[in-house]
């Protein structure tokens, strides 16, 4: 049922697992992606104990680009970080795959988000001085 998750996963060395503390702080740890099991949906990972973790809602997140932030590439697994025997694992819940739509509905649901975000504190939306940002591309350029 996995796979999917799996075989984007396994594009990646690591992920970046996001879970809560026992205080409710968010807390990330770096694990490996491809020991992700296709078949229980399940990721074991080993936490410091100093960090506090909490069983709860979790998330892996993996992404590249190169050094030119081009060739974007990601993926998410969400699901719980769970106790079992004396580690943790994470298991998955849902994971959308990537279509060829992925990246207009990620534009759309970033502009819809800043623009709430932009609402509630009775904001306008900055403008961007676009001169000064040519002016800087022209001038790395050189």
């Amino acid at each position: 049922m996995w796979s999917d998750a799996a075989k984007e996963l396994s594009k990646f060395t690591e992920a970046v697992l996001t879970a809560l503390d026992t205080d409710g702080y968010p807390l990330s740890v770096r694990v490996p992606a491809r020991d992700f099991d296709p078949a229980t949906g399940t990721l074991a990972v080993s936490l410091p104990a100093d960090l506090h973790a909490a069983e709860g809602q979790a998330n892996l997140l993996c992404h590249y680009h190169d050094d030119k932030l081009w060739s974007l590439d990601s993926t998410q697994v969400k699901g719980c970080l769970r106790r079992r025997d004396d580690g943790w694992v994470f298991a998955a819940e849902h994971f959308t795959p990537k279509s060829r739509w992925h990246m207009v509905s990620f534009l759309r649901r970033i502009h819809t988000s800043g623009q709430k975000y932009l609402d509630r504190r009775g904001l306008r939306r900055p403008a961007v001085n676009w001169a000064a940002l040519s002016d800087i591309r022209r001038r790395a350029a050189k």
